[in-house]
């Protein structure tokens, strides 16, 4: 048997929030594309040289891939750090060429090329590891966190004001880098040049992709240009350029860029901005714990890979009657309910609770880890920004109380929402279906969730529920969900080190959360607080997704 090296790779961005501050869904996809291209250029060249890709699986399949690459065999660091500085330099000269060939006004671009040169350089934090001959995974998994604690990144200074939206970087424009001296700077001045460079910007482009009145940084600014189409065709010239005229091995990255332009153009996004006054719910998930896992099983780490990413393949493809998958990347995903031109019912949130109810079985299905998934339910109006920032707290939200669940959130327009939090296997068993109105008639098509809800707000506002209020509001449970009590009693808590993948999670999540100070018992003061509330969030949120 040969003496196995493995080589793991990974990259960063410097940018806060180069993902999580996404205002637009175009930011959303151009951050997970230009993390998909950049690790396809780094597995092609690896494979050029003789070496196996382990993870990600399917290189076929660009969209998706991880910014963590696992190789079998000798690729040196030179050579990876090369392609992927390449492959970000074809990005970001292509974005600056296009603007300089097509944006013209009152002004040169002579200075802004130095801060272009060095986002080229400096916008990513790369590190390469290399394990001894037989050396595991996990031991060369080690070394590359290792070597993360030692990081080795420059800043980037400007002078003038910072992008809206990280709020640390400069705002792009022809002139940034002209005044080095702050005495010198002009803030009118530089006001009135940025007014006329995103207005000309957007006029080219159009407000779908850059809203005149947006100041974004050059990161933002080659996110929200990356997918547009004639941009993208000089990338995939650019790439050519640098990577050899022999296109074969890039035909998968040429077919995904030209596809990525056009599924991005405006009028894909049309359904989403027709309905953005209606009520929408967006979703967004990640499976629980893979790093655990493949720790434990380093020899799966291909399979594991395979699996994932074949699945978000299908699940990006699965139609959804009222709304889309957005993207699918593996275990990590996205999606929106919505009404559909074509339909004439409007957007129930019934609809997408029953959608979720088995989500777990039928979308999921038997996955080597489980999911957690963060629903929210948008009120009319609310900025996408706002949304997507609440469906990734939902998300940590369903994870921290206990993995393997979903976290329904009420989205209002003044920024206050309400949230419950439900393992899938209690939805799968008709939680929400199982309630009962005050008229216990079973046969009754369409239950008054009004009651439980005003119920809960005359005892919130008695003070019912001060200290634990359990008494209270397991009363409540028995009367409008009398099929469930035994099993919420008897389903509160899971292990730490339980195996969710093949026991039902807790109601409430891991013991550990309800543990007493420095102690290893159960405090029952704190589960009883939580499922008083867990309660009293049933009912609010149940009213705003289930009443008729």
């Amino acid at each position: 048997m040969k003496n196995k090296i493995y080589t793991i790779i990974t990259f960063t961005p410097l940018q806060q929030g180069f993902i999580e501050k996404s205002r637009k869904l175009r930011d959303l996809y151009a951050s997970y594309y230009l993390l998909s291209y950049l690790s396809w250029m780094i597995c092609n060249t690896a494979y050029k040289h003789g070496c196996e890709v382990i993870s990600p699986a399917l290189a076929n399949i660009i969209q998706g891939m991880p910014n963590q690459i696992i190789i079998d065999g000798d690729f040196p660091e030179e050579d990876a750090r090369g392609t992927f500085l390449t492959a970000w330099e074809c990005v970001t000269k292509t974005c600056r060429q296009w603007i300089e060939d097509n944006i013209k006004g009152e002004w040169h671009y002579t200075t802004w090329k130095s801060s272009w040169g060095l986002w080229t350089k400096y916008a990513w934090e790369f590190f390469w590891v290399q394990g001894e001959p037989n050396q595991s995974i996990n031991d060369v998994r080690e070394k590359l966190n290792q070597r993360k604690h030692r990081r080795d990144w420059t800043g980037i200074n400007w002078q003038g004001e910072s992008s809206l939206l990280s709020g640390v970087d400069a705002i792009a424009h022809p002139k940034l880098g002209e005044i080095s001296d702050p005495r010198n700077y002009n803030y009118q001045q530089e006001k009135q040049i940025l007014t006329a460079f995103y207005q000309a910007l957007s006029e080219k482009l159009g407000e779908s992709f850059i809203d005149p009145k947006e100041e974004l940084s050059i990161p933002e600014l080659i996110k929200r240009m990356i997918t547009y189409e004639s941009v993208s065709k000089k990338l995939i010239n650019k790439i050519i350029e640098k990577f050899g005229e022999d296109t074969t091995d890039l035909e998968p990255l040429i077919k995904d860029i030209t596809q990525i332009s056009k599924d991005l153009q405006p009028l894909s996004f049309k359904d989403l901005s027709r309905y953005k006054d209606d009520f929408q719910g967006w979703f967004q998930g990640d499976g629980d714990k893979a790093g655990d896992y493949l720790k434990k099983y380093p020899e799966k780490t291909h399979t594991f890979s395979k699996e994932m990413r074949e699945w978000g393949k299908w699940f990006k493809a699965r139609p959804l009657k009222m709304g889309r998958v957005i993207y699918a990347a593996g275990d990590n995903f996205l999606g929106v309910f919505y009404d559909k031109e074509d339909l004439r019912e409007r957007l129930k949130p019934k609809y997408c609770v029953d959608w979720f109810s088995d989500f777990k079985s039928k979308i999921w299905r038997d996955k080597k880890i489980t999911v957690s998934v963060g629903f929210v339910w948008a009120f009319p109006g609310i900025p996408q920004q706002d949304i997507l920032q609440h469906c990734r707290e939902a998300e940590i939200s369903a994870k921290n109380n206990g993995r393997d669940r979903v976290a329904f959130r009420i989205l209002f327009n003044n920024g206050n929402h309400l949230e419950w939090v439900c393992p899938w296997w209690f939805l799968e068993v008709g939680l929400l279906l199982g309630y009962r109105d005050r008229d216990k008639n079973k046969n009754k098509p369409q239950q008054n969730w009004q009651h439980i809800y005003n119920d809960v707000a005359v005892l919130e506002s008695r003070h019912a529920f001060d200290n634990d209020g359990l008494d209270v509001a397991l009363a409540l449970l028995e009367i409008y969900f009398p099929e469930h009590v035994d099993v919420v009693k008897n389903n509160l808590l899971h292990s730490e080190y339980a195996d969710l993948t093949k026991t039902q999670a807790g109601i409430l999540g891991e013991d550990t959360m309800y543990h007493k100070e420095n102690s290893p018992q159960i405090d029952p003061t704190k589960v009883n607080r939580a499922l008083t509330n867990w309660i009293i969030n049933l009912a609010k949120v149940g009213f705003h997704l289930c009443h008729a």
